[in-house]
């Protein structure tokens, strides 16, 4: 079944792509299934394919820096096929994957800049500032991406820097338009709503926000993963610990209705790291695709 078939199929409303460090994951309401085992941060769907960036657990990754890679996966009839390898030899620290203007996006975070992919593969670096060392007072962390129109948002985490995150807004050339500061550090995700306002996960604080707007408690764990169609919201938490524990935690979907009261709410075996909405209504997509 391609992704358009399921546009219109009712047993994908309200069902979800989940990546975490444990595998990735098939969600509803009120179940789950392992459809992928290993460690994963990012995570889109198009045309009947999964497509994620897969990577290793960091005591791995330190005797093996280049072990990211990008994985497709044809997903027909709730069926899981083998992984083609579309790029490896990458940098273990990536985070969010997505589709935008005609291009596949990476946010490399350990190199403090964007991979964007033509259709046979090759990556075109964008520089977000000069290089940095890795986790030092100047390692922004970018961990977040949305392509909207004409205009990319990338996610600062700021956690090296001790300043609270920031939502940078730039044009398609990578030029600066506008810098959001926000109200606490360690934040992920970017959602623009219809309105314009942008939905983010306050992490620390266990909750989702809108850029000068409400905030909205989730729990008291760690919120990531972030997915917004017309009628829902789904949101990841999960325990929080040092980072090399991190592959073991366990974690939550929250599920609410789009005026933010609680629908319904899951355990997972994982922490959520990205969250897709199956059918492609998920304001979380960049577009145009």
């Amino acid at each position: 079944m391609r992704l358009l078939d399921m546009l219109a199929d009712p047993q994908t409303k309200n069902t979800y792509l989940v990546a975490s460090r444990q595998g990735i994951y098939r969600v509803e309401h009120g179940k789950y299934e392992m459809l992928i085992a290993g460690c994963y941060f990012g995570i889109t769907a198009q045309d009947g394919y999964i497509y994620c960036f897969k990577t290793d657990s960091l005591a791995a990754a330190e005797a093996n820096p280049n072990c990211g890679s990008l994985l497709r996966h044809e997903f027909r009839d709730n069926i899981v096929g083998e992984a083609e390898i579309l790029c490896d030899g990458l940098d273990y620290n990536g985070h969010q994957i997505d589709f935008f203007d005609g291009s596949f996006w990476l946010v490399d975070s350990g190199n403090q800049q964007i991979l964007e992919f033509d259709s046979g593969w090759n990556a075109t670096a964008h520089p977000i500032g000069p290089p940095v060392e890795r986790r030092s007072e100047e390692d922004v962390h970018i961990n977040s991406f949305h392509g909207r129109g004409d205009r990319i948002f990338l996610m600062f985490h700021n956690g090296h820097r001790g300043i609270p995150s920031e939502i940078v807004e730039y044009d398609r050339a990578f030029r600066e338009i506008r810098r959001t500061r926000l109200a606490s550090t360690g934040c992920h995700d970017i959602v623009p709503l219809e309105d314009g306002s942008l939905l983010y996960c306050e992490s620390i604080k266990g909750q989702i926000a809108v850029v000068s707007g409400a905030t909205h408690k989730i729990d008291e764990l760690y919120t990531r993963g972030l997915a917004v169609s017309d009628d829902e919201i789904a949101v990841g938490s999960s325990l929080y610990g040092v980072r090399a524990s991190r592959q073991m935690l366990p974690g939550f979907v929250t599920f609410l209705d789009r005026q933010y009261n609680r629908i319904s709410r899951l355990h997972l075996p994982a922490a959520p790291t990205q969250i897709r909405r199956l059918d492609g209504h998920d304001l979380s997509l960049s577009m145009p695709r």
